[in-house]
């Protein structure tokens, strides 16, 4: 039933109780939303994930249709042969024809009586086809290229259709993925690759180095500043360069149309007249061939002193078994840095003492914690940053 529900964004549908359909407790690590077990017993039935799918007859329903974005679209009753079903909301209304048999025509039936429920404000639209003609081709990455830099914004379907990794955000990892659409290359393996990105003065410049341990294929960044701002990448005449300044914010976009991946391992960018920008105005993004980001290690010569104290990064996230935590110490400081669950209770202790000015990187690696939401917390002199990792187990 895949290609009926593809216009819809439905890769799969199957009853909750098979064991291989992809929102399984089984593919997700009996893991539900706050660290809730997936999987619960009856003195759990008054829980908050009960409620997210029972009927007005306070019942389960036997199917649920869930779509990319996990939204739970439509949940119709039972699935037996010689009885009624209920509406796609679950409100008890008959619906004519919905009266059994075999698995396959129920779900034909779940198509032409719900299948509007799973069109998102009525989209039909193919991920990456933003012009809406059914052809990928340049002028959908054009589109995308100006809506990524913020030159003229997607809205309504081809916006949707622009999330090419369904995350929500609209990217150079969007961007890449559609190159690797149109040009039909498939994703190679899991790179899990790692950036070390350290900025230094040169002159009234900003030098952003960038050295990766796999090929990159594309790099954005995104500057805060009242002024607009000139950007430069030595070598890599290949690639494309796009840059669009607007509301006191820099956009530049690096890459190439047909995925050639940069020149090698050692990228260096240089801002003009850029060594007065706060580095906590700075984001950047550097991605893979695969469209995947790489793990960002910060670092900042001497010269530009004291950096902004911050918890950077924990990556992987999620993780199993371990993940790496890094943090910036702007001034010498008695630090601790700690895991919180939910509750608020401290669970783990992954580093505490006296550290001079820098970026540092610590390992965590729970080994009597279950699966479920963990706060990452750094102190120092009373100053708390916090970011949120997730334990599967």
């Amino acid at each position: 039933m895949e290609q009926e529900w593809a216009q819809y964004g439905v890769k799969f549908i199957s009853s909750l109780g098979d064991p291989g359909q992809p929102y399984s407790c089984t593919a997700w690590q009996n893991g539900g939303i706050g660290g809730m077990p997936l999987v619960l017993d009856e003195n759990q039935s008054s829980t908050g994930f009960f409620d997210l799918f029972h009927d007005s007859w306070n019942a389960f329903p036997s199917f649920v249709i869930i779509d990319h974005t996990m939204t739970v679209r439509a949940k119709p009753w039972t699935f037996e042969s010689n009885s009624n079903s209920s509406s796609c909301d679950g409100s008890n209304s008959t619906i004519n024809g919905w009266s059994g048999g075999n698995t396959s025509d129920f779900l034909q039936q779940l198509v032409d009586e719900c299948g509007d429920l799973c069109i998102n404000g009525g989209c039909s639209t193919a991920l990456g086809d933003l012009n809406e003609d059914e052809v990928l081709n340049i002028q959908d990455l054009i589109t995308m290229v100006n809506h990524v830099l913020g030159a003229n914004l997607l809205e309504g379907c081809p916006l949707e259709a622009a999330d090419i990794n369904v995350d929500g955000i609209i990217n150079i990892q969007d961007l890449i993925s559609l190159v690797n659409l149109i040009i039909g290359v498939g994703r190679v393996a899991d790179l899990n690759g790692t950036a070390e990105i350290e900025y230094r003065e040169s002159d009234s410049n900003l030098i952003i180095d960038i050295e990766s341990d796999v090929d990159v294929s594309g790099i954005q960044l995104s500057i805060k500043n009242n002024d607009e701002l000139f950007i430069d990448i030595k070598g890599n005449d290949h690639l494309s360069k796009r840059k669009y300044f607007n509301d006191g914010v820099t956009n530049f976009l690096a890459f190439s149309f047909n995925n050639i991946v940069f020149d090698n391992h050692n990228i260096e960018l240089t801002i003009n007249n850029g060594n007065q920008i706060d580095f906590s105005k700075i984001e950047i993004l550097i991605v893979d061939v695969n469209g995947d980001p790489l793990y960002k290690k910060s670092s900042v010569k001497d010269s530009f002193g004291p950096v902004k104290f911050e918890l950077t990064e924990i990556f992987p996230n999620p993780f199993n078994p371990s993940t790496q935590v890094s943090f910036n110490v702007p001034v010498a400081s008695d630090i601790s840095l700690s895991a919180y669950n939910v509750q608020g209770e401290k669970v783990d202790l992954i580093f505490e003492g006296f550290k001079e000015a820098g970026g540092y990187t610590y390992n965590w690696a729970p080994e009597n914690l279950s699966s479920g939401v963990y706060y990452i917390r750094l102190n120092a002199d009373g100053i708390i940053n916090s970011k949120k990792a997730l334990l599967v187990k």
